[in-house]
């Protein structure tokens, strides 16, 4: 248990060397990695003997297991405090992702990716509850999208490094799965080494409760569950359709290594959207019209892509990508800002809204897949109505906090 000091004034430089652990993470451990994986799944599925709807399934497992384990997570953080339970679970994650190498078969491989993600899922958990702890409420939206621009910048450089660069420099897909595990566990030792003990800017509202007691308390806020059914929405469109992309544009044609920049150039909109969107909703206070109107455009975007072809397919991305991480980065300020809501219990909200959310990533890719049997593009128009599902329930579920910013 984590030493209790006197908290640092708010505008401690602290918070800044926070800030880049929290853009560090999930670049490292969450979506370079992963997105690593889309570009060199003809490559495994060639060797293992996968076939698409395999494929599918190993691409979602990491939500799947985080349907589970995000809410644990979230809980334990809480009471654990973020230091201690970021150092835990970046290992955890290196070391889990390290075994995916000595994977033989689907069942092997698929076993495998539910450990690392039983330790990856609660990472962005327990980033954005430590930004919560850093950064005052009327900059939460800055802060957030700041660390969305790390989520931004792993998904842009994942496809487009990995078949490119990463892959031919080691020498196949197994040492790149290595080289990602020792990432993992460098950031966790990071962690333990940068972040002061027992310190944050922003007091907590309360002592932590107990893991039970913070589930039974957030289980009762009915906007987290209506936010979390958006969710579910949001990661259905994007897991699906970053996983599928670049096989689709390989199978109508497209060179392996356009159909991986296609993907990249949606994350690089992306990246370079996400922290003015962000910032510009603090500055007006209108958090739910934002939310709403970029997952309506993700939604309607991705969409799309299975009704366009040729350099069509470019502009949709980038039109598309510009929302993407805007989204997700308001979806957690929105969680942080719900009535109900303190320091105390923001592990175990986000835990589960990303528990609830999950359930889209983990399933939407193989069954959006097993759509392609009647029409390559077919899958794109699901994932693209589940977008659209999601802006519909974002536009009543978001309430506000209307207490004085502390």
């Amino acid at each position: 248990m984590l030493s209790r000091v006197s908290a640092p004034d708010s505008s401690s430089n602290w918070r800044f060397v926070i800030l880049a652990l929290c853009v560090l993470t999930p670049f490292g451990i969450v979506t370079m990695p992963n997105l690593s994986l889309p570009p060199m799944f003809s490559i495994i599925s060639e060797e293992l003997g996968l076939s698409l709807v395999e494929v599918g399934g190993i691409w979602g497992m990491v939500g799947f297991s985080g349907v589970f384990f995000a809410i644990i997570g979230g809980s334990i953080g809480d009471r654990l405090g973020a230091r201690n339970m970021l150092f835990l679970i970046c290992l955890l994650s290196g070391i889990f992702g390290m075994l995916r190498a000595v994977a033989t078969d689907f069942g092997s491989l698929l076993l495998i990716s539910l450990l690392y993600g039983c330790a990856q899922g609660s990472v962005p958990v327990i980033i954005f509850k430590s930004i919560r702890q850093w950064f005052p409420r009327e900059n939460l939206g800055m802060a957030s999208g700041i660390v969305s621009a790390g989520f931004a910048s792993g998904l842009m450089l994942g496809p487009l490094l990995s078949t490119s660069v990463i892959l031919p420099a080691l020498g196949g897909w197994r040492q790149v799965l290595v080289l990602y595990g020792l990432l993992a566990i460098v950031i966790s030792v990071l962690w333990l080494l940068l972040h002061p003990a027992g310190k944050h800017a922003v007091g907590d509202d309360g002592a932590a409760p107990d893991v039970i007691a913070g589930l039974r308390r957030v289980v009762r806020l009915r906007s987290l569950w209506l936010m979390g059914l958006g969710g579910i929405g949001i990661g259905a469109c994007f897991s699906g359709f970053s996983g599928y992309l670049p096989t689709y544009l390989k199978n109508v044609g497209w060179a392996p290594l356009d159909a991986d920049r296609a993907l990249s150039l949606f994350f690089l909109a992306s990246l370079i959207c996400v922290v003015p969107i962000s910032t510009l909703s603090d500055r007006l206070r209108i958090r739910r019209g934002f939310l709403v109107a970029l997952a309506l455009l993700l939604g309607l975007g991705v969409g799309a892509l299975g009704l366009v072809a040729g350099a069509l397919v470019l502009l949709v991305a980038v039109v598309t990508g510009s929302s993407f991480d805007s989204v997700m980065a308001m979806q957690q300020v929105s969680v942080m800002e719900l009535d109900g809501m303190d320091n105390s219990l923001s592990g175990s909200a986000l835990g589960m809204f990303t528990t609830i959310r999950n359930l889209g990533i983990a399933f939407a890719p193989p069954l959006g897949n097993s759509l392609a049997i009647y029409s390559p593009g077919l899958p794109f128009l699901f994932w693209g109505a589940c977008g659209v599902f999601a802006a519909l329930i974002f536009s009543i579920a978001f309430n506000p906090q209307r207490r004085a910013t502390a």
